[in-house]
C-alpha cells in the first residue's frame, strides 16, 4: 500500500505537462462515462454532524473502488481519499485529499474547456482568464489552463474580496509565468467604472471558485464580452449559494437553446443554487460525459458565445484522480510504502 502525503501529491500535479494533464482527463472521464452508465455505483454520502464538525463518507463501487472522507470545520475541509483492490478490497493507497479535490475539481472543468477550445488550434495571445478567488481551486482551474493553453491567454485576472490576499497570488504566479500579466482587484462593485467591466471584455474563460450567496459573474459582466467565454462554476454548492446571476443563465444561455454543462443532472439539481433558486429544469442541462459519447453535442456547444460548466463534485472523480495519481507516485518512486498491511 502506497501512502501520499499532501506535499508529494502537490508535487506530482505542479509537474504535469500538458500531455500528463491529458492523461489525468482521459482517466476523469472514463470514470464518469461509468457513473453515467450505472448512477448506482456512487452510494448516499453519510453526513455526520458533531459539536465539533461535520464528516462526510462519500463512496465509488465501479471498476475503481475507494472512499473519500472529509472533516469540515473552521481549518477547512480536510481528509483521505482510500483507493482499494476491486476484487478483494486490499488497499492500495491512501491519498491526502486537500489538494486533490482541488486539482480533480479544476480538471473537470477542462473536460468540457477543451470540447469548446480544442488546445490543438491556434489563438491570438491577447485574450484575458478571470478568476474568483484565491484558494486552491482558484490556483489549479489557472494553472491547468495555463498548462493546456501556454500561448493564449495575455491577461490573468484574480478578483477577491481582499484584494491583498489577490495581489499575493499574483505575485507567486509571474514568478511562474514571467510574460503573462497577473492583475488583482477586488469583486465586482456594480458602478459603471469598475476595472472588472473592461476586462470581460476581452474574457474569453472565467472560473469562480468562491462559496457565495451573492452571485460574482453578474449580468453587467458578462453583457461586456466580446468574444465567446466559457465560465466555470464551482465554488457555490448548497442549495442557498449561487455564483451565476440567474438572467445569465438565462439571457445568454438557455434562452438562445443552449444548455448548461453539469458533471451530474441529479446531483445539481439537489445541490446547485444556480438551478434550484431559478428553477432550471433537467432538459436545459447536459453532463460533462455526452460531450465524450456524443459527438453532435459538441457540435452545438460551439454555436454558444456563452458557456457555462457548473460541477459540484462526485467521489467518482477523486476515486479516478487518485488511481492515476498512484500510478505516477510509483513510477517517480515518490510515497511511503507500507508492506504486508
Amino acid at each position: 500500500m502506497l501512502i501520499i502525503n499532501e506535499k508529494t501529491v502537490t508535487k506530482i500535479f505542479a509537474g504535469l505537462s500538458p500531455k500528463g494533464v491529458l492523461k489525468y482527463q482521459e482517466s476523469l472521464i472514463k470514470g464518469l462515462l461509468e457513473y453515467q452508465s450505472d448512477n448506482s455505483i456512487i452510494p448516499p454520502r453519510i453526513v455526520s454532524t458533531t459539536p465539533y464538525c461535520t464528516h462526510l463518507f462519500m463512496a465509488s463501487t465501479g471498476s475503481r473502488v475507494g472512499m473519500k472522507a472529509i472533516t469540515g470545520s473552521k481549518e477547512g475541509l480536510k481528509g483521505i481519499t482510500t483507493i482499494l483492490d476491486k476484487n478483494n478490497g486490499y488497499p492500495l493507497g491512501i491519498i491526502n485529499c486537500t489538494t486533490l479535490t482541488a486539482f480533480r475539481t479544476a480538471l473537470c472543468n477542462t473536460l468540457p474547456l477543451v470540447k469548446y477550445y480544442p488546445i490543438n488550434e491556434t489563438y491570438p495571445n491577447n485574450e484575458t482568464l478571470i478568476a474568483f478567488g484565491v484558494g486552491d481551486q482558484a490556483i489549479w482551474h489557472i494553472r491547468l489552463s495555463l498548462i493546456l493553453y501556454p500561448k493564449r491567454f495575455k491577461t490573468v485576472v484574480i478578483s477577491n474580496r481582499t484584494v491583498l490576499k489577490a495581489e499575493k497570488l499574483c505575485e507567486s504566479f509571474r514568478i511562474e509565468y514571467p510574460n503573462i500579466e497577473f492583475k488583482s482587484l477586488g469583486l465586482y462593485s456594480g458602478e459603471n467604472d469598475d476595472p472588472l467591466l473592461e476586462h470581460f471584455e476581452t474574457a474569453t474563460v472565467v472560473f469562480t471558485c468562491i462559496p457565495t450567496s451573492v452571485p460574482t459573474v453578474s449580468i453587467d459582466l458578462i453583457n461586456k464580452c466580446e468574444k465567446s467565454c466559457f465560465i466555470g462554476a464551482i465554488g457555490s454548492y448548497k442549495p442557498h449559494m449561487t455564483e451565476i446571476d440567474g438572467e445569465v443563465l438565462f439571457k445568454h444561455v438557455i434562452d438562445k437553446g443552449g444548455k448548461i454543462i453539469v458533471d451530474s443532472k441529479e446531483h445539481c439539481l439537489h445541490e446547485a443554487g444556480e438551478f434550484i433558486i431559478n428553477n432550471v429544469q433537467e432538459d436545459k442541462l447536459i453532463d460533462i460525459a455526452t460531450l465524450y459519447s456524443d459527438e453532435s453535442s459538441i457540435k452545438e456547444l460551439r454555436k454558444q458565445k456563452i458557456v457555462i460548466s457548473k460541477l459540484v463534485g462526485l467521489c467518482i472523480m477523486d476515486v479516478w484522480v487518485g488511481s492515476e495519481c498512484l500510478e505516477s507516485a510509483k513510477r517517480d518512486g515518490l510515497g511511503i510504502e507500507i508492506e504486508d498491511f
